[in-house]
């Protein structure tokens, strides 16, 4: 590295630090791994280090000297977390350009650690983790500041990746394979969470039960693979009905419920006559080419004060019992 490059960029070298062998301190920033740089208290360069010219594609020739230490980072003109340091290192400052990504070192007084991305580093962004820490002399003066950059972009990815298995997880954990509808233990799960919230808020919600009928006949007549496909049908067809906030359940083999939040019974009805349509209007197609037709009887009833989960299954359960006595096919509330 060519010892003349502080002096051309115009900084007299001796405005930082005071050392002897100029050139011995500027070796050392070059030999920093992370990319570096380090402002006067004017906020100009006078260090770029090799590294931080390796993933800028910006020669210290061209930066040293200017005020551009934000163009490696950021698409227009803004504050670095150097510059902030400069400014104060005032918190609202920080906080303002670096929301809760920053916060103060419990190494370094006066020093700040963050990570973020940045959208226009690289190809397709880059996640760094970054610390600026400021510069003062013998007397305690505040002439300058450094900032270090560490690409942290795989220790991200594979951070993402871990919660992503953890969700994908933690989802096939509460869902019924076949039907993609939540399972048994996610749906008392989610009773207590609907009973505690109506209790306390005083949010209404309704319950529906859904059995299919004739379900042991048909697997009987026509194989268990018919059976599945008719299950898996009617898990597409409720989750086809719901709006986002409602849920889905296979509790049982051909039992199924749902939970519609702040719905009156009214609503609960529509919701289950579309359900019970969708299903009676499907054609099962059979391997000889034979098409056949399915058909759910429903239970409806809605919370009232003083329900438990027990009480609401109940009421559901009853009310499943006699659309069934009526002929099935069709949607009791109570």
């Amino acid at each position: 590295m060519k010892e003349n490059v502080v002096p051309q960029a115009g900084i007299p070298p001796m405005a930082i630090v005071d050392m002897t062998d100029q050139s011995m301190l500027i070796q050392v920033f070059d030999r920093i791994v992370l990319p570096t740089f380090v402002l006067d208290k004017d906020h100009r360069i006078i260090y770029w280090n090799s590294a931080l010219e390796a993933i800028s594609g910006l020669s210290r020739e061209e930066m040293i000297g200017t005020k551009d230490q934000w163009r490696p980072f950021y698409s227009s003109a803004r504050p670095c977390l150097a510059d902030l340091i400069l400014e104060g290192g005032r918190d609202e400052d920080v906080k303002h350009y670096y929301m809760n990504k920053c916060q103060r070192s419990e190494l370094i007084e006066g020093a700040f650690e963050a990570e973020d991305f940045f959208p226009d580093c690289g190809a397709d962004g880059e996640w760094l983790q970054f610390t600026a820490s400021s510069i003062v002399d013998s007397n305690g003066e505040l002439i300058g500041a450094i900032e270090t950059f560490q690409n942290i972009s795989g220790r991200k990815k594979a951070e993402f990746e871990l919660l992503e298995r953890e969700r994908i997880y933690k989802e096939l954990s509460i869902t019924d394979s076949l039907t993609g509808l939540h399972n048994s233990r996610h749906f008392y799960d989610q009773m207590e969470n609907a009973l505690e919230t109506a209790r306390r808020y005083h949010h209404g919600f309704t319950l529906c039960f859904f059995d299919l009928d004739d379900f042991k006949k048909l697997n009987d007549s026509h194989g268990h693979l018919m059976g599945d496909k008719v299950l898996e049908t009617f898990g597409a067809l409720v989750r086809s009905s719901l709006r986002t906030l409602d849920s889905g359940y296979r509790y049982g083999g051909e039992e199924f419920a749902i939970l519609l939040p702040s719905t009156d019974v009214d609503g609960a009805e529509t919701v289950a006559e579309r359900v019970r349509e969708s299903l009676q209007n499907y054609q099962f197609i059979l391997p000889d080419g034979e098409t056949i037709h399915c058909s759910v009887s429903i239970g409806v009833t809605a919370y009232t004060v003083g329900d438990s989960v027990q009480s609401l299954m109940q009421r559901a359960d009853n009310a499943l019992y006699k659309a069934k006595e009526q002929g099935k096919n069709c949607i009791v509330t109570v």
